[in-house]
């Protein structure tokens, strides 16, 4: 069984073209500041990513949270969803465009609601999977972007030290 699931999670990461890790690297760097939505598992692998752009001193947020502030024009949406049809995360993708901010979705549909509105999509390409619900579209996104956040580091000449400077130190 461990085999089998570990062989899904590397096909599919393998899958992941060098264009969409390129896409995400322009994006952010255009943007002022970056807000993560996702639900459910989706969102809490949004959680880890807005944590690792403050690391990388990338003013992110996490949309929803009490202590976030207002999106604006300039800014950047990512909005991680495997479904692509959540009514709540496509509400937040509308409040954010009519704010003059870009939409960047990550999401494993080819002809979803959210592909359809975003500016961006990278298509995390599973097909099916042994696991339940989304599990793979989520343990898939979460490695594509710690792959990112390792890419964009040594792109940007940001050393473990510096990331760990920007670390919390309330824990």
């Amino acid at each position: 069984m461990e085999d089998k699931i570990l062989k899904e999670i590397t096909d599919a990461v393998k899958g992941i073209e060098e264009k969409e890790y390129k896409l995400l690297t322009s994006t952010i760097k255009k943007a002022k500041r970056v807000f993560v939505a996702g639900k459910g598992r989706s969102g809490f692998v949004g959680r880890c990513f807005a944590i690792r752009l403050r690391h990388l001193g990338i003013e992110g947020y996490v949309t929803e949270e009490t202590i976030c502030p207002p999106i604006k024009k300039g800014d950047l949406l990512v909005a991680i969803s495997s479904s692509g049809n959540k009514k709540t995360i496509l509400g937040l993708i509308d409040k954010a465009k009519k704010s003059g901010a870009k939409v960047l979705a990550i999401t494993s549909e080819r002809n979803s609601p959210l592909k359809e509105i975003s500016d961006y999509t990278i298509l995390i390409d599973v097909g099916k999977s042994i696991q339940f619900g989304g599990s793979l579209f989520e343990q898939v996104s979460l490695i594509f972007l710690d792959i990112f956040v390792e890419k964009f580091r040594k792109y940007k000449g940001i050393s473990h030290r510096d990331m760990a400077r920007r670390h919390t130190n309330l824990e």
